[in-house]
């Protein structure tokens, strides 16, 4: 089932948020999804497992070593970006 993510994270206990943030978005596209970077939260989409297996290797990488809140929410009704097969 082709889906979509909205995703935020929230490194806690730190003062440089970046490098989870950074680090999240690369573990995303390591798995060949697109991510669509967002002020307060990001997008991305894809078959269902690559996508719930991306955020879970986000979780357990970046929660290996970081307390950290990660908040998505999924979807299968978004409009599929222009040129995207699904």
């Amino acid at each position: 089932m082709f889906i979509e993510a909205q995703f935020s994270i929230y490194p806690l206990r730190t003062q440089h948020l970046s490098f989870a943030i950074n680090k999240a978005i690369e573990i995303i596209k390591s798995f060949g999804l697109p991510v669509e970077m967002g002020s307060m939260s990001s997008i991305t989409y894809g078959d269902s497992e690559t996508v719930f297996n991306a955020l879970k290797s986000v979780m357990d990488t970046i929660g290996e070593n970081t307390h950290l809140v990660l908040n998505v929410t999924f979807s299968n009704a978004c409009p599929v970006p222009e040129g995207v097969k699904k």
